[in-house]
């Protein structure tokens, strides 16, 4: 079946559902920054190990006054099992040795390097108020973070706090961009006429917060052949090519895809800015997106069939709809869904301007994407947003 003109939502579904999760891989958890975990990950040691004292100070053992006995080396097991009438040192997560009935802080306690004795301000008794339990975070084969969490800094602190050296992650799909056109340029000032490649860091960007593993971005020209071997040369889970999708006499896409055999199954989308974006399945089962070529459009056409490929291929939890009010009336527009970048303000969303495809400006100031229906919208009505993928590269 293939989707001609497909409406937004049906294309979205159909490109997650052509995509197969990439097996999930073993890695360091210095590198695992940004992946997704496999599985629910689990505590291997008890949090804290030991009871460990929360303040600097002294473990001791009965009533007061008490004779010094040495200190707790932080690292290691007590030497010492305390006895009533004993005292040690013991700083911050110093493991308390057996017989300890209460800590006394540094500012509570008077020692002469000998003795020690009790002298808070407000006359209160000694405890073990000070005594971090073992385990009381975290006990051993409990769950410390569910399957299907990202893992950002806090989430990898607490796995290696749980005793982990690796972590089971959610494959990451490879995905190489070919970017097209006679007119554009890697760098520099460009000359009139020609444009700065800014699709490249665009979607690259984006292909790695949507849990992907961008490739180098090729720039070819609009030229079939030329087109036709970066496609063939690329191995990557996903190939994406920007530029080309409509039906001038420099749009080479089409007869791409046929030259390498690959079975178009959504050839544009009613949707606008980002119409003219194909989504094909090469003999060997990988997936080819062609996006427009200008910047807004590129994202909007990797919006509607990449990420959803993206969330089926790293079998990432999936995204939950999410909604905004808008701030303003927008028109209907019977031809197509839009997509408008927003800001919000006072609590509602309202579109940015600058919303062309070729611009990239009121996307850089967005708070995210409204996908207006056909019929527009009113002013205090609710309508759906995407996510601003693009703010959370890694």
């Amino acid at each position: 079946m293939t989707l001609v003109r497909g409406e937004w939502h049906d294309v979205r579904t159909l490109a997650a559902s052509l995509a197969k999760p990439v097996p999930s891989e073993l890695v360091a958890i210095d590198l695992a920054a940004g992946r997704v975990l496999a599985d629910d990950l689990r505590s291997l040691v008890d949090l804290p190990s030991a009871d460990v004292s929360a303040m600097d100070g002294w473990a001791v053992s009965g009533d007061g006054p008490w004779t010094v006995r040495g200190r707790v080396v932080n690292g290691r097991p007590p030497a010492t099992v305390l006895t009533p009438g004993d005292a040690v040192g013991i700083g911050t997560g110093g493991a308390v040795p057996a017989g300890t009935t209460a800590i006394v802080r540094f500012e509570h306690g008077t020692s002469d390097g000998t003795q020690l004795r009790w002298t808070p301000p407000d006359g209160r008794e000694p405890s073990r108020h000070d005594v971090r339990a073992q385990g009381e975070e975290l006990r051993v084969g409990e769950v410390v973070l569910p399957g299907g969490t990202r893992l950002d800094p806090v989430s990898l602190a607490v796995s290696a706090a749980s005793g982990h050296d690796t972590l089971q992650v959610l494959g990451a799909p490879t995905v190489d961009l070919i970017v097209s056109g006679d007119e554009i340029v890697r760098r520099g000032l460009p000359a009139p006429g020609a444009a700065r490649d800014s699709i490249g860091p665009l979607l690259s960007g984006t292909t790695r917060a949507a849990g992907g593993v961008a490739g180098e971005v090729g720039l070819v020209g609009d030229d079939l052949e030329a087109l036709t071997g970066a496609l063939r040369a690329s191995t990557a889970d996903v190939v994406v090519t920007t530029g080309g999708t409509a039906v001038g006499d420099a749009d080479h896409v089409r007869d791409l895809l046929g030259l390498v055999g690959a079975t178009v199954v959504v050839d544009t989308i009613a949707v606008r800015p980002g119409g003219p974006t194909l989504l094909a399945v090469l003999p060997d089962g990988r997936l080819v997106a062609c996006l427009p070529g200008n910047p807004f459009a590129a994202l909007v056409g990797f919006m509607a069939v990449v990420h959803p490929v993206l969330l089926t291929m790293t079998g990432a939890r999936g995204v939950e709809e999410r909604r905004e009010t808008s701030g303003v009336d927008v028109e209907a527009f019977d031809r197509a869904t839009r997509i408008l970048p927003f800001s919000r303000q006072d609590g509602v969303a309202v579109p940015t301007g600058w919303t062309a495809s070729s611009m990239l400006r009121g996307l850089a100031v967005s708070d995210g994407l409204l996908v207006v229906p056909r019929p527009g919208v009113r002013a205090g009505e609710s309508l759906e947003v995407l996510e601003p993928l693009w703010r959370a590269t890694t």
